[in-house]
């Protein structure tokens, strides 16, 4: 199966009952596996940075750490799966966030960090009605059920231990959650000596080998001026049309400061032919875990250009994430309801576009009972310090995580801005700060003002507090009634969209039964005005027509 979706042959390892087998990279392989003396093993899928260094010199001292003194995880950057082998037990923890995946069959005969894997493990599938909603509606599913009822996602600060059973318990600890009334420059103290010790971490592992992309906003300034400062000369890209704000800011600042800019324009790739559609949707399900947030059906440029960054042992810096220094739902500084949270930010659906299979009341009931239990909460009240918590430990890793798996598969990659010594002191930044960009235009600017002082895709440069006309825009949106911002979707969607070659039944036909009589059941296609939603609606028909899963409507 591994070698159906692009890997190399494995290196296996027996420990007791279980059989491990660790593959390498499939664009630029790394030592993922050391194999000690006392005949012990630790192995790793995704990308650590430990006490300053990265593949087997990482594992050996992890290793030696844990049959020591412990692991010191304020020096484990990065999102991964680590497992450490002694005795016929074999113990496997993820990163303490969740942002990189692990998937398992209920029984934990099959773990794997490629879902398609676990699936193809299982004999019979059931799909889950809810789970297909929410990739539709969302990109992606939440908690740890997924689009078969069969496979669940590994609980984030679990530990598994394989042995003659199988066991799971707590073992990293919960976020905490609490704001600390500080003044700013505080706060900016702490927040940049840990994106400091992890920048460093880089450096000393990759030096120059690092590939990050330069937009308009803030997040991605944020990362180029934290390498910049250290020394760093990445490779710098950014995606879009010759005349797009993000292309055109990003030129300013690359002229201004000298280095060069890589400008890729996926859309201006013609069509691929009909002939080769079939090939390029078949690699993107195998390559994409089977339901990415973008779909699978495209022209052939998203793997591509995902290769390309992380070539000759380059690590891809992704800057997802930055907006936990930010207020990303856009909400004012007060308590609200699991079910105005779920009206603000995942209503991003229209119920006439559904069949009778689907039910508002218990789509949305279902989701908030996602985000108590992601918050160990029973209340149906939120603080606002648990909204800003959700920001890391449902949007992040739930929304990030399969596209952070994806890169890993192919090469080195790192979210750093969602990791487990950056967050918690994120979460603890007073809204107020966070309000407008406020507190993160003042991180990039205390990095290097030369980079802060360039504008941006918001109408102003972030070497200073933002405009008094940006503040007041901001504030009419959080003023915004949740019940109201629920309608936003639907208004902006009332209209079909001019469909691409790809979304057009001549080359879906090349690929699926276009009558797609999986997702009838649950959508009436004809109504569907949305390309997103289009294109996963397409993605999943082409992943059932594949596994043939029950569709029973359910809970």
């Amino acid at each position: 199966w591994f070698a159906r979706e692009g890997f190399a042959s494995p290196q296996v390892v027996d420990a007791g009952r279980w059989r491990l087998y660790v593959f390498p990279k499939i664009a630029a392989p790394v030592a993922n596996l050391h194999r000690a003396a006392d005949g012990g093993f630790c192995a790793l899928t995704g990308t650590i940075l430990y006490r300053g260094a990265t593949g087997e010199a990482a594992l050996a001292r992890l290793y030696e750490d844990d049959r020591g003194a412990g692991i010191d995880w304020r020096e484990a950057f990065g999102q991964y799966a680590l497992l450490l082998g002694a005795g016929g037990t074999i113990r496997l923890l993820t990163d303490p966030l969740g942002i990189y995946p692990v998937w398992h069959d209920e029984d934990f005969t099959a773990v794997s960090s490629s879902f398609l894997a676990v699936v193809n493990a299982v004999g019979r599938l059931n799909a889950d009605p809810q789970c297909i909603y929410e990739y539709v509606f969302q990109g992606t599913t939440y908690g740890d059920r997924t689009l078969f009822r069969e496979i669940r996602l590994h609980g984030a600060r679990n530990r598994i231990v394989f042995g003659d059973d199988v066991t799971v318990d707590a073992y990293h600890p919960p976020l905490a959650r609490e704001v600390r009334d500080a003044p700013i420059e505080e706060h900016l103290d702490r927040c940049l000596a840990n994106l400091g010790r992890y920048y460093d971490a880089i450096g000393s592992a990759f030096g120059d080998k690092v590939d990050t992309a330069l937009s308009g906003g803030y997040d991605s300034r944020l990362t180029l001026a934290l390498l910049r400062s250290r020394g760093l000369n990445p490779s710098v890209h950014v995606y879009g049309h010759g005349d797009d704000a993000d292309v055109l800011i990003a030129r300013t600042v690359a002229d201004g400061e000298g280095f060069p800019l890589e400008h890729i324009d996926k859309g201006d790739a013609p069509p691929p032919s009909r002939d080769a559609f079939a090939e390029i949707v078949a690699r993107n399900l195998m390559s994409f875990q089977g339901h990415p947030a973008d779909g699978i059906f495209e022209n052939g440029t998203d793997l591509a250009t995902r290769m390309e960054r992380c070539a000759n042992g380059r690590v891809a810096l992704n800057g997802g994430g930055g907006e936990v220094f930010r207020n990303f739902f856009y909400l004012p500084d007060r308590a609200f309801s699991v079910r105005q949270l779920l009206w603000t930010f995942y209503g991003a659906f229209d119920p006439a576009w559904c069949t009778g299979a689907f039910d508002e009341q218990v789509y949305l009931a279902n989701l908030g009972r996602k985000v108590k239990r992601v918050l160990g909460i029973e209340d149906d009240r939120l603080r606002r310090t648990d909204i800003e918590a959700l920001y890391p430990l449902f949007r992040c890793r739930y929304w990030m995580g399969k596209n952070n798996s994806v890169n890993n598969r192919l090469g080195p990659a790192l979210t750093p801005f969602i990791d487990a010594n950056v967050v918690p002191d994120a979460v603890a930044i007073p809204l107020r700060y966070k309000n407008s960009g406020i507190f993160e235009a003042r991180m990039i600017a205390r990095v290097s003002k030369a980079l802060a002082a360039y504008p941006s895709d918001y109408g102003h440069a972030f070497d200073s507090d933002p405009p008094l006309a940006r503040r007041l825009r901001d504030r009419l949106t959080y003023a915004r009634p949740p019940r109201l911002r629920r309608m936003t979707f639907r208004v902006k969607n009332r209209h079909p969209a001019e469909r691409p070659a790809w979304l057009r039944e001549d080359y879906i036909s090349r690929v699926i039964d276009p009558s797609l009589p999986y997702m009838r059941q649950f959508f009436r296609i004809d109504r569907i005005n949305n390309l997103d939603q289009y294109n996963r609606i397409l993605t999943l028909e082409t992943l059932f027509q594949h596994t043939r899963p029950q569709t029973a409507r359910g809970d």
